[in-house]
């Protein structure tokens, strides 16, 4: 509230900010981040377990909470990070940056809580690491404690380093570290063995990235020694896993003190605001903070950032330059190279010493060599998103979940088809590039329901709002907060639903699991659950495996299970979906069947992706989505990771039809019959791999006249949107400029013209009459031209017309755009004989020689 402005806890007026004005790039509001004590935080909850009552909450332990452990005496250990997003949070009022966090993101600590029955007392910390602004020794950081365990003696704590790759030991009464050892990549579990009389012996720990157990003899508490380490077997293909190490280790930040992953924990987020090295957005003062965003399935999703920024394949506008074109920054046919753009950035920046200046062994700023980053942009791109939080067993949406794809991509949350968000959040995957009035990015909506901190600023999630407060008073549930995106009307509700069900890759039916044994069966339900999943096996979008037991009157045997589509194949038979029930039923075999994923759902093969046709990064306004009906058995649409072989589902459930990918990211898809009027998701997946998004496809009772196509889809079918932009001629970096742009999106282009003389202005929009693209221009001499453009001709689009001067004067006009790379073309423009002005785009001349 405005009269609530301290210049402490409350810096700006959040109802202004926040509800009146609530713009996307908050411009004119003066934004810091604050660690307020009425903020719900991640806590330690006591309950009794005789009754299962709560008994205590205790908050303000740490931001990240990992391992815990109990002692005898009722003492409670927590191995976490502290946020220090605070240390540098006053970016509005103070202009604060990343040279306020000293590189230490993180506090690394044990935290301590001392728990009676009835009461707690206040938490204590140890700190494993010297606090800012002293730092450790760059071979001394502990970073990330994770796994934790405590001797049956109560003396002593042995804590893994995940991000230090270390074991260490813990005075626990003074918080002392007392030794440590080298262990393998990403330590997490620990198994702690105690003595006869409860002191430390030995300490099994689970190296999470190597895929390793390393046994560790404790004895010594100051000089604990490894003593060997079993490898386990690894699938993961070896540069996956030297990047997820590169990602998971702290030495990736000049201190040593924190990771890629203390912030992505798991290539999730962390659910902070920090202020970064962002650039400051076109029209503001101030590096506004940023939300965390997942790392969890980048593909496909580039640029990689709320700024539109980090990882452009693409060019044009981003929230530093809203009326400018810039550059690409990686190359469109390796997406590698974005990701490794992203990971050059960090690590010169978030990860860096303000002011420092070590570099690789490839000459850039930063930790990591080149060979690591390299790992790790492979890494970054294969990371894949977790199976949908509810999608159906059977892998049907449910009709609530329909309605809600409806919802947001056709109909909107209001009358005349108001606030359709899918003209943002774009299918594949719900995610848009150079949003055509901001410059933000259009950020995923995949997964929402695993973060309760949205909006690029968290501007909804600010204590100091009453409808907020009162949520936070009920847990912040997810789905209520983000019900406020739609202003709470229940009739936009199902489109939660669409969230919990949209396909992330995987069948519902995958990871679900079903016991057959006398007690299990007893549940009608576990029957209908197993036809589900052989269903779905048999449609090739699982393998289902059972492990189990016969059990016989003299002796048991162990027995592995495949579901071959009809029947369970052992090493010694098979058996019949009956067969296993009614040995179950008898007492005779007990067994746990579980769906596993296709032979082809690897890290490192992509899902399939599906949008309307036109390129991906093109993408905004109203999506067409393809139309059939009896006579039209086929729809045309544009995918990626596709190939002539992949399997059709429609509404979960795979049907006979065609697959045929003709290149240029377009494919036809054709139906052996047509599906029922109405919609339709549409799916496709790798045989027995991931699948695709859910699309939106109709079927019509009878075929509607089509629509003439609109200007911008003319100027996509020959990909000519490469054309649109300032342009300025080689020789003179200026003197003479073109520009082609948007006037009203789709369906009028301005072309303009500046030479010495002065301006030429035309106007190019189809012709509602005859469907012909029209020229209509006028000159600064009065001078008018009319014509006709093709967007047909291979080499660029040709205008053939002519001119009308005051005095009556005519000739033939004709001009022709011919690209020759992304930032340069030939303008022909001539009466006969053309003149030939070779041109580049106008940011690439302002990059070599400074401001036009």
């Amino acid at each position: 509230m405005k009269d609530a402005i301290d210049g402490d806890l409350v810096t700006f007026d959040a109802v202004s900010h926040s509800i009146v004005t609530n713009s996307k790039l908050s411009l004119g509001h003066v934004i810091d981040i604050v660690k307020h004590p009425d903020m719900p935080d991640r806590d330690l909850y006591i309950f009794d377990t005789e009754t299962d009552t709560l008994i205590e909450t205790v908050d303000t332990l740490g931001t990240l909470l990992y391992g815990l452990t109990v002692d005898s005496k009722g003492n409670v250990f927590i191995a976490q990070t502290d946020a220090r997003n605070d240390a540098n949070g006053r970016a509005g009022t103070q202009k604060h940056g990343l040279a306020e966090m000293e590189n230490r993101a993180f506090l690394n600590r044990i935290t301590k809580v001392k728990a009676k029955r009835t009461d707690v007392t206040p938490a204590t910390f140890f700190d494993l690491e010297p606090l800012p602004p002293n730092q450790p020794a760059r071979g001394d950081a502990l970073a990330t404690p994770y796994g934790i365990g405590v001797s049956d003696d109560d003396s002593t704590l042995v804590v893994s380093l995940a991000g230090s790759d270390k074991l260490i030991t813990i005075d626990a009464v003074t918080g002392q570290v007392l030794g440590r050892v080298d262990v393998e990549a990403v330590p997490r579990g620990i198994a702690l063995v105690s003595d006869d009389v409860g002191r430390p012996s030995q300490a099994w720990v689970l190296n999470a990235a190597e895929n390793t157990v390393s046994l560790v003899d404790v004895a010594d508490r100051e000089a604990p020694k490894l003593i060997t380490s079993i490898v386990l077997n690894d699938p993961t293909l070896p540069l996956l896993k030297q990047g997820r190490k590169a990602f998971e280790t702290a030495k990736a930040s000049a201190t040593g003190t924190f990771a890629c992953a203390s912030c992505h924990p798991d290539g999730h987020t962390d659910q902070l605001l920090w202020v970064l090295n962002t650039p400051i957005v076109t029209g503001g003062d101030q590096i506004q903070p940023r939300t965390t965003m997942p790392i969890r399935g980048l593909r496909d999703t580039e640029p990689y950032h709320w700024d539109g920024i980090p990882g452009d394949p693409y060019g044009g506008h981003n929230a530093a330059n809203t009326d400018s074109y810039v550059a690409p920054n990686s190359d469109i046919n390796d997406p590698t190279t974005s990701t490794r753009h992203l990971i050059d950035a960090s690590l010169a920046n978030t990860m860096h010493f303000v002011g420092g200046t070590n570099t690789n062994d490839e000459g850039k700023l930063g930790m990591l060599s080149a060979a690591e980053r390299e790992a790790m942009s492979v890494f970054l791109l294969n990371v894949p998103y977790p199976p949908a939080q509810r999608r159906p067993f059977d892998n049907v949406p449910s009709k609530r979940a329909q309605d809600g794809f409806r919802l947001f991509h056709i109909d909107g949350n209001g009358v005349g088809r108001r606030d359709v968000c899918g003209d943002c959040h774009r299918f594949p995957h719900m995610v848009s590039t150079n949003h055509p009035t901001i410059g933000m990015d259009t950020p995923t909506w995949r997964g929402a329901y695993d973060r309760f901190l949205i909006l690029p600023q968290g501007r909804i999630n600010m204590v100091t709002l009453p409808p907020f407060a009162a949520l936070a008073e009920q847990g912040i549930p997810e789905r209520e907060l983000w019900r406020f995106s739609w202003g709470l009307r229940e009739e936009f509700d199902p489109v939660w639903d669409m969230v919990l069900e949209h396909s992330t890759g995987y069948s519902g039916s995958f990871a679900r699991q079903v016991t057959l044994s006398k007690h299990a069966l007893a549940d009608d339900s576990a029957i209908g659950l197993l036809a589900a999943l052989e269903q779905s096996a048999r449609e090739e979008a699982v393998q289902l495996v059972g492990n189990g037991t016969f059990l016989a009157s003299s002796k048991t045997r162990p027995v592995s299970l495949f579901f071959d589509g009809s029947e369970y194949v052992t090493d010694t038979g098979r058996y019949s979906r009956d067969e296993l029930i009614d040995m179950a039923e008898e007492g005779l075999f007990i067994g746990t069947v579980t769906a596993h994923k296709g032979v082809n759902a690897g890290a490192d093969q992509a899902q399939p992706a599906l949008w309307t046709l036109g390129p991906i990064e093109q993408q905004n306004g109203p999506q067409r989505f393809p139309q059939l009906d009896a006579e039209q058995r086929s729809m045309t649409l544009s995918g990626r990771h596709i190939s002539d072989d992949a399997y059709v589902i429609v509404d979960g459930r795979r049907v006979a039809g065609s697959v045929n990918a003709r290149g240029d990211e377009v494919i036809d898809i054709t139906f052996d019959e047509i599906p029922d009027e109405g919609m339709h998701l549409l799916q496709v997946q790798t045989p027995g791999g991931l699948m695709s998004n859910d699309f939106i496809f109709h079927v019509v009772a009878d075929a509607e006249p089509a629509d003439a196509p609109t200007l911008g889809e003319l100027v996509q079918r020959r990909d000519w949107g490469r054309l649109i932009g300032d342009w300025v001629d080689v020789g003179t970096r200026g003197e003479f400029r073109l520009s082609l742009n948007w006037k009203i999106k789709n369906q009028l282009l301005e072309l303009v013209t500046m030479d010495q003389n002065g301006p030429s202005v035309a106007f190019i929009r189809v012709d509602q009459g005859s469907g012909r693209i029209l020229h209509t221009g006028t000159n600064h001499s009065g001078v008018s031209s009319t014509g006709y453009w093709d967007f047909a001709v291979e080499d660029g689009p040709k205008m053939t017309g002519s001119f009308l001067t005051s005095t009556g004067a005519t000739d033939q006009l004709n001009m022709q755009l011919v690209p020759t790379s992304l930032d340069s073309l030939v303008f022909r423009v001539g009466v006969g004989q053309l003149s030939e002005i070779p041109m580049i785009r106008k940011q690439v001349a302002r990059n070599t020689v400074g401001q036009l």
